[in-house]
Order: structure tokens, then sequence, then C-alpha cells
């Protein structure tokens, strides 16, 4: 009976696991690519009184102290066309206004000067939410108990909401004439949503009967987490007249704290399924809190130059992520969840039911050039890439549990913007664009061909996504 159980489980729960800038590193306008963002270099760009993500470049601010507040006033939208069968498109759309970054800096003078910067910023890494349905008289289910064609029924809903808030503090100063170095601490809040519900229902077309008897499949699994986690920076900075070098290595994301919870629910009733003579039926729930969390972020290694011109200058810089194996980031505990049968608590529970990531190595590259169009009013330009890290060779064989990332394509940014100068203040603004496509995103569920067979989710194949946003950055730098 066991036995049964589980490989049915395993056919069931397989054929509707979920296949989901979640896993893109550099989405953030603050990225050592993100060029008219301020401070966002590896390499020093003769920016003053502003937070670098090269701590070792804070050695070359000259003011006492300087504050950033940026903001984003942004609109995007993801569609994954035909998501949920043909004409079911997926599509998300958002419109928010992001605090992106508060930060200062105090310059300590004296023998050996000494620099400390420290910062807030915020990061919505994702926010989707789509849902689909299909509503149809097809032949569903075989016509040896149900001639013709039935009433069918599909519902799909996905929800994956994430955040991170970071706070950091770092340090800077000159080693020489020409190299300085930095260090940093960042310590990061991270939480994340995650809702699937799919439901397929076909009624029996034996007109026998006022109400008719259906046969129902339905899964449902909610995640959510906080983890808190520490990563630190180390820099140098390399600075000759024209010439601008910069290198960063950042630690793997240690973990400090965590909490999660799920909710699961899955139930197949009145399927018969081919060459069976009895029907299915099935009921697994699960409710688990105060789970252990753990969130990973790998080591990387980032490298800028920067050129300076008459009247601008010229930026590249690159920057790798290690590969991260799979993991979990939610573990279930062993408790009780195919119900009416007497088979232990703990059978399949922390397998199916565990909410889990893996990455592949990423190298991104950027390019970024500054023009001085006027005495006081300097323009940006800059293009970036942001490498998608998922790949599913990376994930066991055994594909068990949810995966927790929902985009898996290469997305591309481009910035373009101006910084009007003053003596006390600076006032930057720009556009954020970015757009993203793949032609191999993987359906969950396709309500274009459900049957007993496929426990009337259809046969999943790949479709076309796509994302797309725009953003408006305002930035004001108040040197004090």
């Amino acid at each position: 009976m066991t036995k049964t159980l589980a490989t049915f489980l395993c056919v069931f729960l397989f054929a509707q696991a979920v296949r989901a800038q979640d896993a893109n590193y550099w989405s953030s306008s603050y990225n050592p690519a993100g060029f008219l963002t301020p401070g966002a270099v590896i390499a020093f760009n003769r920016d003053s009184g502003v937070m670098f993500l090269n701590p070792a470049l804070l050695a070359y601010n000259t003011k006492n102290t300087a504050s950033i507040n940026a903001s984003i006033y942004q609109y995007g939208s993801i569609n994954i066309k035909n998501g949920a069968g043909s004409g079911l498109d997926l599509k998300s759309t958002s419109a928010s206004i992001i605090p992106q970054m508060i930060s200062a800096t105090l310059s300590l003078k004296g023998k050996h000067p000494f620099t400390i910067g420290y910062a807030l910023t915020n990061n919505p890494v994702m926010s989707f939410r789509a849902n689909q349905q299909r509503d149809a008289t097809i032949n569903v289910l075989d016509d040896s108990y149900s001639p013709g064609n039935e009433y069918f029924l599909g519902q799909y809903k996905n929800v994956n909401t994430i955040n991170e808030t970071a706070g950091i503090i770092s340090g800077g100063f000159k080693a020489s004439d020409h190299f300085a170095i930095g260090i940093s601490a960042e310590g990061q809040i991270r939480k994340q949503d995650y809702d699937y519900d799919v439901s397929s229902r076909a009624l029996y077309n034996t007109n026998s009967a006022l109400l008719p008897q259906f046969s129902n499949v339905q899964e449902s699994y909610t995640a959510g987490y906080y983890h808190v986690g520490i990563r630190f920076k180390g820099g140098i900075a390399y600075d000759n007249e024209k010439h601008h070098l910069g290198l960063t290595l950042s630690s793997p994301l240690l973990h400090i704290a965590g909490s999660g919870n799920l909710l699961s629910d899955n139930e197949i009733s009145n399927l018969i399924m081919p060459h069976e003579a009895d029907t299915v039926n099935l009921l697994t729930n699960s409710r688990q809190r105060n789970l252990k969390v753990n969130y990973k972020m790998p080591v990387s290694v980032a490298l800028g130059y920067a050129f300076d011109y008459k009247g601008g200058q010229l930026y590249i810089v690159t920057e790798y992520f290690a590969k991260v194996g799979e993991y979990d980031i939610l573990t279930p505990k062993n408790q009780s969840f195919i119900k009416g049968v007497d088979i232990g608590d703990d059978l399949l529970t922390p397998e199916f039911l565990k909410f889990k990531d893996a990455r592949k190595a990423v190298t991104n590259f950027g390019i970024g050039a500054s023009y001085l169009l006027k005495p006081d009013l300097m323009g940006y330009l800059s293009l970036h890439t942001d490498f998608n890290s998922i790949s599913p060779s990376l994930y066991n064989i055994n594909d068990d549990g949810y995966r927790s990332n929902t985009a898996n394509y290469n997305i591309y940014h481009c910035q373009i913007g101006a910084n009007f100068k003053k003596r006390k203040f600076n006032l930057r603004t720009g556009l954020l664009l970015s757009y993203g496509t793949t032609n191999k995103y993987l359906q969950t569920v396709n309500f274009d061909n459900p049957s007993e067979a496929n426990y009337l989710s259809g046969n999943p194949g790949y479709t076309k996504a796509s994302q797309f946003s725009v953003g408006l950055m305002l930035s004001y730098i108040h040197n004090l």
C-alpha cells in the first residue's frame, strides 16, 4: 500500500511541479553597472559624497558628510504567452514608487584620512501575480464511462513577491598615492511570499443524474518566509590620472536568522485512470509553522575600469557569480501529509513540500559613458546584461518539491539620464529601461489537452515569456 501511494504521488505531483527577477543578480539599478545611479560603480567615476559599491572608493571622498535620497517611479509587466494553454496568457503588471536608497558618508581628517559610509537600500526583487481560467466543453474523460464531450473547468493562480532591504556600513582609506583599500558589511532582510493554485474539473457526461458526478484534481501550495543574513565585501582601487581600476570580492551570504510557514492541500476525487478498474481518491494536506530557513548568495568577484577623456568618462565592468548547488530554502517537518490512510506521519512530506533553489554560475557585463553637456550638466548612458541563473540541470533527477523562481530569461538594461550640479547639491534623474525574453519557458499546466492520463492538467510544453519595465529615477545628493 505504501509503495503504491508513493508511486502515485510521485507521478501526480511531478506532473504538477512548479517550473517557475528572482533569478537575475543585476536587476536592481544599484549594481556595479548602474552607471547612472550615484555610487553604483567599481572604478572611480569622480562622484563625490556618495556611498560606493566598492568601499575602497570612499577614500577619494573629500566631503565631510553627504546624503542621498533616491526614488524610482516604475512600471513593469511580465507576459507568459499561452502560459496556461492556447490564448490563456499569464500577465502580471505593477506600478510602484520605490525608495531606492538613503545614505551618508563621513570623512575623518588626520594623519591617516579615513572615510565611513552607511546606507539603507530597498530592492523589490519580484512582483508577479497572474491567474487564468478555461471554461469549455471538450472530450476530457474516456468514452467508456463518459461518452462524448464533457464540461471542463480549469483554473490557475500564481503569486510570487520578493523584497530585500539591506543596511550597509563601509570604510575606505588611501594606502598610497595611487591605491585605496576598503571593506564593507551588508546586513540583508529578504521576504518572499509564494502562492500556487491549480484546479481541474470535468463533469461526467452520463445524463443519468440531475447533479452529475465529476472528476476533480486540485493542488495548492503557499510558502512564506523571512531570512536575515550578512555578507562582507573587500575592495581595492587604483587611480592614476586618466586611468581608474577597481576590484571587489564579496563573501557568500551568512545565515543569521529566519523563519517560514507553508500550507499545502492536494485532492484527487472520482478520477478513473487508464486501464484501472477503480476510481482514484486522494487527499494530502499539511500546515507547518516556524520552519528553518536558509537563503544563499554565492561568492562574487567584480572588476571595473574607467577612462577619462575630454569632457567625460568611459566605464566598463564585469562581475562573476559562483554556482549554488540545489538546497532547500524551506525544509518541512515530518508531519501528517496523506489523510485517511494509516501509513505513518513522515511518508514523503519533506520531499514533496520543500521550497528549493539552485543556480548556475553567471558572468554579467556592463558599459557606460558620461559626457559634459554644459559646465553644470553631465549626461549619462549605460547598458548592461542581467543573465539568468536558472538551469534545470542543477536539480536532482527526482524533481520533487517546489522551485522558488518565476523568471527564467536573460534581461538587458539601459540607463540614460543627467546630473545637474551645484555647489551644495547634485540632482540626478534618468530613465531605467529593461527587457527580457525567452522561447523556452516551460508551462506548469496546459489546459489545451486535459485527460485522465495527465491528471486533467494537460501536457506542459515550452512557450514564450517576456518582461518589460520602465522607471524614472530621481536622486538628490546634498553636501553638508
